[in-house]
Formats: C-alpha cells, sequence, structure tokens
C-alpha cells in the first residue's frame, strides 16, 4: 500500500514560461495561522526546493527519513524527492525555489550535481548552522531584497547571489553520510539526471539512457513519470534547451557552431527544436535576452 500512495503523491511544478522569474523564487517562511503545529502533507516537485529556518523546531520529512527542524539550519530537496513537513507555528525563515535551467543559464562551470546536498543518495539533505551566521541571513535578505525589486538587470543578479549561497552554504557542509538504502525512485531519477548532463549532445534518445541504466526503456519512462511528471525525452530536451541558451547568450558562436555542437546534424533540425520549445527562432531568443 505504501508504495501505491508514493507514485500517487501530488508533484508541484512551475507554469510552463519563458518568463526567467517565473523560475525563481523566494518568499519569507511564515505562519498566521493560530494552530500550534503548521503540516506541509507529503509531495514531490520537479524543481530545487531550500527551505532555511531561523527560528521554529519540528520535523522535517524528506524521503522517507526524518530530520530535526530547529533554528539556523538549511534545508536542501531535489526534484523527485518526496518531503512533508511538521513545524511550530513560531517558524520564520525563508523558502527558495528554482530550476536547474535558471542557475545553469548562469553560465557557471560549478554544477548543481557538484553540491553535497543536491541529487545525493548518500549525504544528509541538511545543514546546521552551529550558531546564528549573520553573513548566510543578511545573504538571504539581499537575494529577497532583490528578488522584490524591479531594477534592470535582477535576473543575472539573482543568478549569481543564488550561485554565491550554495557557494557558502557548501564550504559549512561537513556532515557524515546516511547509512540506510536509498529510495529506489529518487536513486533512479537522479541517476538518470547525471547521466543526461554527462551526455545529452551525443545521445538523445530513451534507449540510450535505458542501456546505460541496464533497465527497459519503458520501466525508466515510467519511473521518469512517477518522479517528475516528464518523460525521459523531455528530460533530454530540457538540458538541451539550457546549454543553447547558455551558448547563444555567452559566446559568439553562430547558429550552426550551436547546432553542431549541441549534436544536431543540421542547422535547419536545431533551429525547429529551439521554436518549438520557445515560441522563437534563436536568433531572436539572443537579440531579446543579451541583456540578462
Amino acid at each position: 500500500m505504501k508504495k501505491k500512495e508514493v507514485q500517487e503523491l501530488p508533484i508541484r511544478s512551475f507554469n510552463n514560461s519563458n518568463n526567467e522569474k517565473a523560475k525563481f523564487k523566494i518568499e519569507i517562511f511564515q505562519s498566521f495561522e493560530q494552530e500550534q503545529i503548521i503540516k506541509i502533507e507529503a509531495h514531490r516537485h520537479d524543481y530545487y526546493h531550500i527551505l532555511f529556518i531561523k527560528n521554529g523546531i519540528g520535523k522535517h520529512y524528506i524521503d522517507f527519513k526524518t530530520y530535526d527542524v530547529k533554528p539556523n539550519s538549511i534545508f536542501f530537496v531535489s526534484p523527485s524527492q518526496v518531503h512533508s513537513l511538521e513545524v511550530s507555528a513560531d517558524v520564520d525563515g525563508y523558502v527558495i525555489t528554482f530550476n536547474s535551467d535558471f542557475f545553469l543559464l548562469n553560465n557557471s562551470i560549478q554544477k548543481l550535481l557538484d553540491y553535497p546536498f543536491f541529487h545525493s543518495v548518500s549525504n544528509i539533505p541538511v545543514i546546521y548552522l552551529p550558531e546564528k551566521n549573520p553573513k548566510i541571513q543578511l545573504l538571504l535578505n539581499e537575494i529577497h531584497e532583490e528578488y522584490e525589486a524591479s531594477e534592470k538587470g535582477r535576473v543575472s543578479i539573482l543568478r549569481a547571489l543564488l550561485e554565491v549561497f550554495l557557494i557558502k552554504v557548501s564550504r559549512l557542509y561537513h556532515q557524515p553520510t546516511i547509512n540506510q538504502s536509498p529510495n529506489y525512485l529518487s536513486y533512479q531519477v537522479q541517476k538518470l539526471e547525471a547521466l543526461i548532463e554527462t551526455h545529452f549532445k551525443d545521445y538523445k534518445k530513451l534507449n540510450d539512457y535505458a542501456e546505460m541504466m541496464f533497465i527497459s526503456p519503458q520501466h525508466l519512462n515510467n519511473l521518469c513519470k512517477k518522479g517528475l511528471n516528464k518523460t525521459v525525452t523531455n528530460l533530454i530536451h530540457e538540458r538541451t534547451l539550457i546549454e543553447a541558451k547558455r551558448l547563444l547568450l555567452f559566446t559568439n558562436n553562430s547558429i550552426t557552431e550551436i547546432a553542431y555542437e549541441l549534436g544536431f546534424k543540421e542547422k535547419s533540425y536545431f533551429m525547429r527544436f529551439f521554436k518549438k520549445h520557445t515560441t522563437l527562432t534563436a536568433d531572436t531568443y539572443r537579440k531579446q535576452n543579451n541583456f540578462l
């Protein structure tokens, strides 16, 4: 019964949009209810989720493992992971959510997979700060202020501040690994995303990744749908599109050069692919977003 219940958990998602603001959000986490305990039911999302607890206590359940919620703790939830929350009504802090393409369009050499608290099946997804850390708090305040503002270049600043935040908290991460077996679905989804990250330019078919993972294409696609509400092809296309945007924004490469770099045999195939997924031609996207 538990397995069936997990498969039917709701998957939260950003609205499909080419608006960069729609791919990043930071909100103040507070309760305005009278209840003593705030409960958030179990669910998944297809985006990254960071929860900073400045004040408050409780329990955070991530992939069926229980973690204490206490002041000055930071939780990290990766796409496809199951989590739920029970916290005291005096809780306050910040919630950050973002898509992988929002981060990757920063043209950083750092990858989300490189951070020990994301996409990990063995590391603990929480940092307990030893004491109040004013630098982390001030950085989160700055991210929130920039998000609420409407100044020119805000998206670029938000990307840069997010990366600074992730680097700073990764320096504070010195936690032991988990000895428990990882959740099967999360493990397989994370393994798939790591393979796509490595091979998306050369391998663009479901069968390629099923073969690498030694499971049938149908089974792999079913796992992907249950974990992320997406097909394997969706993930490959999303990663290809992210790289296309990066090359358009941060290089002077011609459209033909970009097409070949991404594994398209013809420029025309790439042009059709890009317009299908963004409604814009590659040239138009480059001209409209060269300020990001």
